[in-house]
């Protein structure tokens, strides 16, 4: 199981989207939007006692020098660097860690990851973007007419889901056979924002097991995951060469 993580932090609305994908169920999705304080809680409801293999959130992560959880830290980071220059500073450029609404999230995504540590010992975590991870899938065309930061991940869901066969061929990479059209399918019936962007974590996570996603940024300082290198357009490899040298952690070589 991947369960992925839109962390928000308001006090009052329901912010923070969660989503599971199981490949064995029936209903290989299963996604809801929540509370900040029902945030746990929500996702052992979630999991019935089942462990997943791999988790992703949207929001800042560093592991501490131990390497054994995460800690907070008030600094603009590099991979954040790494994708806010060039034609990614239009496109999907990641808040800044070293900015008030930046920190508040910080703190959210830790707790929950040090939460899901303690949960579930061995589970993988990786931290997730879904502008980015989205805004790299498109191409260079559909950045022709600017478009507004408040609407940009519902613009670039509906171009990768609905609009075009990106969203296919990146759940073809991910997942064996049929499940890969029983993912698209479900995602095509997902309206919620936050339930959308939790969807897109459960992808980095599945992404982050099998070591398929390219990673901007480095250990010390955290990284951000993207798709795999065949599932980013050419204009993206292009900037990534530049501002990120030839190869991610994972070692996938942009061609």
């Amino acid at each position: 199981m991947y369960l992925g993580i839109d962390a928000g932090f308001s006090a009052q609305g329901r912010s923070t989207g969660l989503c599971l994908i199981d490949p064995f169920a029936k209903n290989p999705v299963r996604s809801i939007h929540v509370r900040t304080a029902e945030t746990t809680a929500a996702i052992t409801d979630l999991l019935s006692s089942r462990a997943p293999i791999a988790a992703s959130i949207d929001g800042p992560l560093l592991l501490s020098n131990s390497g054994l959880r995460f800690t907070t830290a008030n600094r603009y980071r590099e991979c954040e660097r790494m994708l806010s220059g060039g034609i990614f500073q239009k496109r999907c450029k990641p808040g800044a860690t070293n900015t008030p609404r930046g920190f508040a999230l910080h703190r959210q995504a830790t707790s929950i990851a040090n939460f899901l540590l303690r949960t579930f010992p061995g589970i993988i975590i990786h931290e997730a973007f879904p502008n980015a991870f989205l805004g790299v899938m498109l191409p260079d065309s559909a950045f022709r007419v600017p478009i507004r930061r408040g609407i940009k991940s519902d613009v670039f869901w509906e171009n990768c889901v609905n609009g075009t066969t990106l969203m296919r061929r990146l759940l073809n990479r991910l997942f064996p056979g049929t499940l890969a059209i029983r993912l698209l399918k479900a995602a095509t019936k997902l309206n919620d924002h936050d339930e959308r962007a939790a969807f897109v974590c459960a992808l980095v996570a599945r992404g982050s097991e099998t070591q398929a996603n390219f990673m901007v940024g480095n250990g010390a300082d955290g990284a951000i995951s993207l798709p795999p290198a065949n599932c980013i357009q050419p204009w993206a490899l292009d900037e990534l060469r530049i501002r990120c040298g030839p190869t991610g952690n994972t070692g996938a070589i942009l061609a």
